[in-house]
């Protein structure tokens, strides 16, 4: 096995693979970044952005995926949507994080993010949500947006990726771990991958999931990638379809197990939005074989019955 690092995706990629084979997956990831990212100003995402209103030409695989994404938007009541493009941009999220203004600290965002004594009353899920009046030309490979409409995959392209990727592997035994979204596969009686899990409060330890032999862990947090918008406010990235604002509720970090990562990663992102109660009530419902792990903005950590996981003393 062979342990190698690099950089995509606007992430730091972990591969634990036999030799040889970590070139084919970065090459894959690289291809589809290529692809989906908005910051790439040929992607088909940017391509389709920027001609909204309009039929364009796209991928198969770019069509592909968009399918399935809109299948998690009705899935989820529409808690999760691929057409929050236009709000991203609105907020500053306009370019890689990397060349975002300044990152807030940890402690301010859960201030800005834990709800208000008098938050407004959110839609409740939909569970007849349907997309924007998007359409897809699978005949003639095109994409039309509304006016007005934008398409962002980042997170759900991302798990779906690795995912592919892994199961493209024929190794009995492997790891790919994206930013800290991952999949790995051991044989039954091979001993488990261990993943460590980070407290977003205090950058420790918080404890380590044992994971089964086909697993994929996803975490969605408000304190990563967040930043300060032009009147000062703290934003964070994980917008809520409903709003079209960055989520408000009372959890900081969830981290869902599952046995799909473009599957974990919406999940993740539907529990953020929720809140710790309402969210792991509502991940029951959408996938009762998922399990998860949430803190809170107090710092308290809450996990499912059955979640393989070990705290740190």
């Amino acid at each position: 096995m062979r342990v190698t690092r690099e950089r995509v995706m606007g992430t730091e990629l972990l591969t634990v693979l036999p030799a040889g084979q970590a070139a084919a997956v970065l090459g894959w990831l690289r291809d589809v970044e290529a692809t989906f990212s908005r910051f790439v100003p040929d992607s088909d995402v940017s391509r389709a952005n920027a001609g909204a209103g309009r039929p364009v030409a796209v991928s198969g695989l770019f069509l592909h995926v968009l399918t399935e994404a809109v299948a998690y938007q009705r899935r989820t009541g529409g808690l999760f949507s691929p057409f929050l493009g236009a709000e991203l941009v609105r907020l500053g999220y306009d370019r890689d994080f990397a060349e975002v203004a300044e990152v807030a600290e940890v402690a301010e965002v859960a201030a800005h993010v834990a709800p208000p004594a008098a938050a407004p009353d959110a839609a409740a899920p939909d569970d007849d949500a349907a997309p924007p009046e998007v359409h897809l030309d699978l005949d003639a490979s095109t994409v039309q947006l509304p006016p007005g409409v934008g398409i962002d995959l980042g997170g759900f392209v991302k798990g779906w990726s690795v995912q592919a990727a892994l199961d493209a592997l024929d190794a009995p035994r492997c790891l790919i771990d994206a930013g800290g979204d991952l999949v790995a596969r051991r044989g039954e009686n091979d001993p488990p991958w261990r993943v460590g899990v980070e407290h977003p409060l205090t950058r420790t330890a918080l404890g380590v999931l044992e994971l089964p032999p086909a697993a994929a862990v996803a975490t969605s947090s408000v304190a990563r990638r967040a930043w300060r918008g032009t009147d000062g406010a703290r934003l964070h990235h994980i917008v809520d379809p409903r709003s079209g604002q960055p989520a408000v509720s009372d959890c900081l970090q969830a981290t869902v197990l599952a046995d799909d990562l473009a599957a974990a990663e919406v999940w993740a992102t539907c529990l953020t939005i929720l809140g710790t109660t309402e969210g792991s009530t509502h991940l029951a419902e959408l996938d009762p074989a998922a399990r998860w792990l949430t803190v809170d903005t107090e710092g308290a950590v809450r996990h499912s019955p059955g979640l393989p996981f070990e705290a740190t003393p």
